[in-house]
C-alpha cells in the first residue's frame, strides 16, 4: 500500500457539500473556517478571490479549484475583481442554468486543524483545469455533472466524489513539488515511505526504533536523521503525534468511547491516554469530545 493511503483513512475525512449552484448579481462567498478545509469549484462562468496574502484579486475561470486550509488569510470570492460587496446580501442563488457563475463549495472538518501535518501543505491550492491530469479533470467533470443535474442521491455522490477531490489534491502537491518538508515531503522517499506507512496502518502496534528500521530496510541513524529533517521529529516520537491526532478524529466519532479511542490509539489505560492526550492538545479527551 502507498503511504497516503493509511494517512488518510486513518483520518476518516468527509467532505460536507455546502452549496451547489449558480449565483447572480453582485455576489459574495464568505466561507472561512480555522478548524476546516473549503474547497471551491468553478464549473461555470468565473469569479475572483481577494486574499491579503496576494497584490492582486485572482481569477478562477470554469474548471479551476481553488482549496483554503486552516492557515489561510481571510478571504471572500466576489464578482469583481475591482469591487468586493460588503456583504453577501446581494448575492442572488439560482438554478445551474440561470446562473451567471456556478460552483460547487463545501468543507472537509479537520480535528486537529493546527497539527504540523496540515501546516505544511500550501494555505492555498490552486488547480487550473489545463493543470489538473487526465484522473483529477475527470473527477472535476463527474463533481460538475451530478451536481448540475440533481437526481437521488446526488448530494451524496458530489460529496464522496469530493472525497477523493480532496486525495487528489494532496497528491497533486506532492507531485508537484510544492511540498518540501513534513510528512507529504517524506513520503517521497521510498525508506521514510514504509516507515510512515506502517506508523500510519498500525498506529496501536508498539513500535520500536529497531523495528521500523528492520521493517524499512534503513539504519537507525538514517532513519532518524531523515525524520528529524524533513518532519522534525524523530519517529517514535512522530508515532505519539499520530496516534493523538487520529485519536482526535476518532473523538469526533459519537459511537466511539474514549476507552475504545485509547486502545486503537496504541495506549493501554484510559489514564496514560487522556494524560498524553492533554499534554500534546491542552485539554483532556472529554473536554476535547464536548467541544
Amino acid at each position: 500500500m502507498d503511504a497516503l493511503t493509511p494517512l488518510i483513512n486513518g483520518l476518516n475525512l468527509h467532505a460536507k457539500l455546502v452549496y451547489s449552484g449558480g449565483v447572480c448579481g453582485r455576489w459574495l462567498m464568505d466561507h472561512n473556517s480555522q478548524t476546516s478545509v473549503w474547497f471551491h469549484l468553478v464549473s461555470k462562468g468565473r469569479g475572483f478571490v481577494h486574499s491579503p496574502r496576494w497584490p492582486e484579486p485572482l481569477r478562477l475561470d470554469t474548471g479551476d479549484l481553488i482549496l483554503f486550509l486552516p492557515h489561510a488569510a481571510r478571504h471572500f470570492l466576489s464578482y469583481s475583481a475591482e469591487h468586493l460587496p460588503n456583504d453577501a446580501n446581494d448575492t442572488q442563488m439560482t438554478p445551474w442554468l440561470e446562473g451567471e457563475a456556478g460552483f460547487v463549495c463545501g468543507e472537509i472538518q479537520l480535528a486537529t486543524p493546527k497539527s504540523l501535518l496540515w501546516q505544511a501543505l500550501p494555505a492555498e491550492i490552486v488547480i487550473r483545469q489545463n493543470q489538473s491530469g487526465t484522473i483529477l479533470t475527470r473527477l472535476l467533470e463527474l463533481v460538475v455533472a451530478e451536481a448540475s443535474t440533481p437526481r437521488f442521491g446526488s448530494d451524496s455522490i458530489v460529496e464522496r466524489l469530493c472525497d477523493s477531490l480532496f486525495v487528489l489534491a494532496i497528491r497533486h502537491c506532492i507531485e508537484q513539488d510544492w511540498v518540501r518538508e513534513g510528512v507529504f515531503a517524506a513520503m517521497q522517499d521510498k525508506r521514510l515511505a514504509k516507515a510512515l506507512s506502517l506508523i500510519h496502518e498500525q498506529p496501536w502496534h508498539a513500535w520500536t526504533l529497531s523495528e521500523l528500521c528492520t521493517q524499512a530496510g534503513v539504519s537507525k541513524s538514517v532513519l532518524s536523521e531523515k525524520f528529524t529533517s524533513l518532519i522534525g521529529h524523530s519517529p517514535i516520537e512522530y508515532l505519539t503525534l499520530w496516534r493523538l491526532q487520529i485519536a482526535a478524529h476518532w473523538l469526533m466519532e459519537p459511537n466511539m468511547s474514549v476507552e475504545r479511542v485509547a486502545e486503537r490509539s496504541g495506549y493501554e489505560s484510559v489514564p496514560a491516554f487522556s494524560k498524553a492526550f492533554k499534554r500534546h492538545l491542552g485539554v483532556s479527551p472529554g473536554t476535547f469530545r464536548k467541544s
